[in-house]
């Protein structure tokens, strides 16, 4: 390598060292500007509005356990209803078993006597 191509080389790095330096120097003051801006809203904040806020999430978490509750009654209610249904189609299944069962008994029994009075059994 000459000269020319390590001043190319350096020239490039320094460029994009010097971009990467500008790029986080200015994150970083946007960070600090945050942070202030935050920590001066901690400050003004009184104990009245800190209050106001405990209030309101002790009335959500009741509200949760609430709908928590709802919930599971909801869950165990259909849960019920599901057992109930599942108890009636099976009874129906077994309905209609015996039902078939019989009716094709019944049929059967019944081509047989008809094939006896028409002569054809024997």
């Amino acid at each position: 390598m000459d000269h020319k191509d390590l001043f190319g080389l350096f020239a490039t790095l320094g460029t994009c060292g010097g971009i990467s330096l500008i790029i986080w120097t200015s994150v970083q003051a946007k960070i600090a500007k945050i942070k202030a801006e935050a920590q001066s809203r901690r400050q003004d904040a009184t104990p009245s509005q800190d209050g106001a806020v405990l209030a309101e999430l002790k009335a959500l978490k009741q509200q949760m356990a609430e709908m928590h509750s709802t919930s599971h009654g909801f869950d165990i209610s259909f849960d019920e209803a599901l057992g109930r249904l599942e108890g009636r189609v099976g009874r129906l299944e077994t309905k209609s078993a015996a039902g078939a069962s019989t009716s094709a008994a019944t049929s059967s029994a019944s081509a047989d006597a008809a094939t006896l009075r028409n002569g054809q059994g024997q």
